[in-house]
């Protein structure tokens, strides 16, 4: 293992975009439920939310695409979170 290489791409500039940008579509779903359920009176899942990112990051494309996995990583956790705990 080339651990220069690998130190060489954590510390680029465009990886810390391309997280940022994953981390912006996994946050992103909460702007989301804030605009339909407290503007539009709405009461939808939770992995609608993640599910509208990963749409809207895929019709975007380029950039757009880290953010929508972003997104299905938070589709992903609400669905986990709905089969795995406890009400």
């Amino acid at each position: 293992m080339d651990f220069g290489n690998a130190m060489s791409t954590l510390t680029s500039e465009d990886f810390a975009v391309e997280i940022a940008l994953v981390m912006v579509g996994f946050i992103a779903p909460a702007a989301v439920r804030y605009g339909i359920e407290e503007k539009a009176g709405k009461d939808l899942p939770d992995e609608v939310y993640g599910l509208t990112v990963v749409v809207g990051g895929a019709i975007y494309g380029g950039a757009g695409r880290q953010a929508a996995v972003g997104g299905g990583i938070h589709t992903l956790e609400a669905l986990r979170t709905r089969f795995t705990e406890d009400s």
